[in-house]
C-alpha cells in the first residue's frame, strides 16, 4: 500500500496549484474564487527521480464556525484525510498568518503526523526569505514555493522522498497498461451521480447533498468487482452553456467532465426518475454518442416513481420504457437500468452491463469470415442507386479497429450509397455477430478510378 502525503489548509492559498505542479498533471480545478475543491483529489505519483511512490490528496479545506452543512461535510473529509495520512503539507500565503491559521497549526501539531509547512506564492528571493517568518508557529521547517514561477518545489519532493524512504517506502514503477474498466458516470446537476458512486464504491467518496453543482471536479474511484479492476470517474454535472456565466468555475467542471466521457469505455447516463426526460438529457447522450462511447441509461429514484400514490407497479415499468423510446429513438441498443442509490437497488446491474459491453467493444471478426458474410447481405439487398450510372458497388470490408468496433468498407464511390443502406449493413452485423449495447463506426472508403489515379499522377 502506498504512503499518502494530504495538502490541507484554508481557502484561497494555492493548494491545487500546488498539487498539479507536484503531480506534474492539472488535474485540481483552479480558480480565484472561494471553495473551489470540495472533494478529495487524489493522484498515484511515481516520483522515479526521487525513487519514490505515493498518493498526493488534494483535500477540502479547512473551515470552522460556519454552520453551512456542505462545509461540516468538508471539516470531516479533511479530519478524515488527516488521520489517514503520513505526511501533510501544511500550506499558508508567504506572508500572512491569521488567527485561523493559528487555530488550525495548534490542530496539526496534536495529529502527531510529520508536518511540512508550506510558504506557498513565494515568486521570488525577497517573498521567500520573508516566509522564514512562518517558523513563529512552532514547526521545525518552512518549504517556500512558487507553483506559477516552477520554484522550490523540487526540494519540496526531495524532502517527502527522504522522509517517506527513512519509512521504509519504496518506488514502485506504475503498470504500463491501465486495464482497468473505465465507467464514467454523467448527467445533469442533482440527478444522484455521486449517490451511485458512493453505493457502488461502499464509501462516502464523493460529496452528496442535495444541492446542484456540488462536484466540481472529476474525482476517480478504484475498486475491483466480481475480479474485475474498475476506475469508476464521477464528474460534475453538465449544464446548458446558457446556464453557466463566462469564466465561471462551473464552466471549467462541464469541460472537465467532457473530458471524462473521452477518456472512458462506458459512460452511464443518470436521469431523474421523478422529472421528465430535459433536452439537457439527450444532449449528454448525443456527447457520449459523439465519442462511439457504451451507453448505460441509469434511471435513478425510482423509489420516489413508486412510492407516488395510485401507482400501478405492474404497468408503470412498461410506460416509463415506452416513454425513454420516444426520447432515445436512437438508443434501440441501449441498457436501461432502474436505481435507488440511496437503497443501494440494481446498482451492481450498472456493473454488469459494464463488463458485458466492454466485452462487446472488443470483439473482433476475422476478415475472412467477415467477406462470406458481406456476400450473403448483399445477395439477400444489394445496394441501388438513383441512376444506372451510380449503382453502387461493395467490393470488401474488414474490421480495423475495437473499443469501439470499427469497419471498413471498401466500394466504387460512397456518394452513391443512401444512408439507409447504412442502417441495414448495422443492423446485419449486430444481428449476426452480436456488438451489443454499443455503437458501431461504419466508414465507406470509395475506390478511386485508373483514369482518376493517372489524372492525379500527371498533376
Amino acid at each position: 500500500m502506498l504512503p499518502r502525503v494530504t495538502i490541507v489548509w484554508r481557502p484561497n492559498v494555492g493548494k491545487s496549484s500546488l498539487f498539479n505542479i507536484i503531480s506534474g498533471h492539472k488535474i485540481a480545478i483552479i480558480s480565484d474564487q472561494e471553495n473551489t475543491t470540495r472533494d478529495i483529489i487524489e493522484y498515484e505519483l511515481h516520483d522515479a527521480e526521487n525513487e519514490i511512490s505515493y498518493v498526493l490528496a488534494d483535500s477540502g479545506w479547512l473551515v470552522y464556525g460556519n454552520d453551512e452543512s456542505i462545509l461540516q461535510d468538508v471539516r470531516v473529509r479533511v479530519d478524515e484525510a488527516i488521520e489517514s495520512s503520513d505526511i501533510i503539507l501544511f500550506i499558508l500565503e508567504y506572508d500572512k498568518i491569521t488567527e485561523f491559521d493559528e487555530v488550525i497549526a495548534k490542530k496539526l501539531r496534536k495529529s502527531h503526523k510529520t508536518i511540512l509547512l508550506v510558504a506557498n506564492k513565494a515568486d521570488n528571493k525577497d517573498r521567500a526569505l520573508e516566509s522564514y517568518n512562518l517558523l513563529s508557529l512552532w514547526f521545525e521547517d518552512v518549504f517556500p514555493t512558487s507553483p506559477v514561477q516552477h520554484r522550490w518545489i523540487d526540494a519540496l519532493k526531495i524532502k517527502i522522498a527522504e522522509i517517506l524512504k527513512a519509512e521504509g517506502y519504496k518506488y514502485t514503477l506504475k503498470d504500463e497498461e491501465d486495464t482497468s474498466l473505465k465507467l464514467a458516470i454523467i448527467g445533469r446537476p442533482n440527478v444522484g451521480k455521486s449517490s451511485i458512486v458512493n453505493a457502488i464504491s461502499w464509501k462516502t467518496r464523493s460529496i452528496v447533498k442535495d444541492l446542484p453543482g456540488t462536484t466540481r471536479d472529476a474525482i476517480d474511484t478504484l475498486f475491483t468487482w466480481n475480479n474485475e479492476e474498475f476506475c469508476l470517474i464521477d464528474t460534475a454535472g453538465i449544464r446548458r452553456s446558457g446556464k453557466i456565466w463566462s469564466a465561471n468555475i462551473e464552466q471549467w467542471s462541464v469541460l472537465r467532465a467532457e473530458r471524462s466521457i473521452s477518456r472512458a469505455d462506458v459512460v452511464a447516463v443518470v436521469i431523474d426518475a421523478f422529472e421528465w426526460v430535459a433536452h439537457q438529457d439527450q444532449h449528454i447522450v448525443s456527447k457520449a454518442l459523439e465519442e462511439k462511447k457504451g451507453i448505460i441509461l441509469v434511471v435513478n429514484k425510482w423509489d420516489k416513481v413508486l412510492s407516488k400514490p395510485d401507482v400501478w407497479v405492474d404497468t408503470i415499468l412498461e410506460r416509463y420504457m415506452r416513454y425513454l423510446s420516444k426520447k432515445f429513438d436512437f438508443l434501440s441498443y441501449v441498457p436501461v437500468v432502474f436505481t435507488s442509490a440511496i437503497d443501494g437497488k440494481r446498482i451492481d446491474k450498472i456493473l454488469e452491463h459494464a463488463i458485458a459491453i466492454r466485452k462487446e467493444r472488443n470483439k473482433r471478426v476475422k476478415t475472412g469470415v467477415f467477406n462470406q458474410f458481406l456476400s450473403q447481405i448483399t445477395y439477400e439487398h444489394a445496394p441501388t442507386g438513383s441512376r444506372k450510372s451510380h449503382k453502387p458497388k461493395v467490393y470488401y470490408w474488414s474490421q480495423v479497429d475495437v473499443n469501439p468496433p470499427r469497419f471498413l468498407v471498401s466500394v466504387n464511390n460512397s456518394d452513391h450509397f443512401h444512408f439507409s443502406y447504412l442502417r441495414y449493413m448495422e443492423n446485419k452485423i449486430r444481428e449476426f455477430f452480436g456488438f451489443e449495447w454499443t455503437p458501431i463506426d461504419l466508414e465507406l472508403r470509395s475506390r478511386k478510378s485508373m483514369y482518376k489515379k493517372w489524372e492525379e499522377d500527371s498533376n
